[in-house]
């Protein structure tokens, strides 16, 4: 295929699009390809990082997916999906605090624009990774602030529901408080 510097949006997702097709049809080599394609241009950069996030994610290679994202979050701080999805990516890799942070980003960015698609989701990642940092109030804050019943699944770690995660950091702090009592003279 002869590919031709996009000139709009359109031409810069479908290129993405295609890169994505490439991808799902286990054609690493020539997705990899059209990303790093796109990366060379100023223009369409981010988007190529974006896209060999996806690209690397699906090839599981997490650590290269982490890399790309923090590429587009360093040049364009703006979005709070890519914060999410790093998030998601650096949780999965058991990078807790590094997680944590790039949640707080995508809460931040979404509730200062009034853009809240991520916001859900991002809390309760974060009330997760919270929970495994042994920080039982914030996880807390975290998942009381979700709608009841919402949960949503983590690659590797499993469902996490507002209920699970209120348990655990109730019973963490249950834990916390019985100990420092033990500890009283």
């Amino acid at each position: 295929m002869e590919l031709r510097r996009p000139s709009s949006d359109d031409e810069l997702e479908s290129l993405q699009r295609y890169a994505w097709v490439l991808a799902r049809q286990l054609k690493y080599a020539e997705a990899l390809a059209l990303c790093d394609w796109l990366i060379e241009d100023p223009w369409s950069m981010v988007t190529g990082f974006r896209e060999r996030a996806a690209v690397r994610q699906q090839m599981d290679n997490i650590a290269g997916a982490i890399g790309d994202l923090q590429a587009v979050t360093s040049r364009y701080d703006q979005e709070p999906g890519d914060f999410h999805a790093l998030g998601l990516l650096l949780l999965q890799q058991g990078a807790t605090l590094e997680a944590i942070r790039a949640f707080d980003q995508a809460i931040g960015l979404g509730e200062y624009s009034g853009h809240h698609y991520y916001r859900n989701s991002s809390l309760l990642f974060r009330a997760d990774a919270h929970l495994k940092a042994a920080d039982f109030a914030r996880a807390l804050a975290d998942a009381a602030r979700l709608p009841d019943d919402y949960q949503a699944f983590l690659p590797g770690s499993g469902m996490r529901s507002k209920a699970l995660l209120l348990a655990g950091a109730r019973a963490g702090l249950a834990h916390k408080s019985a100990l420092m009592f033990l500890r009283r003279p």
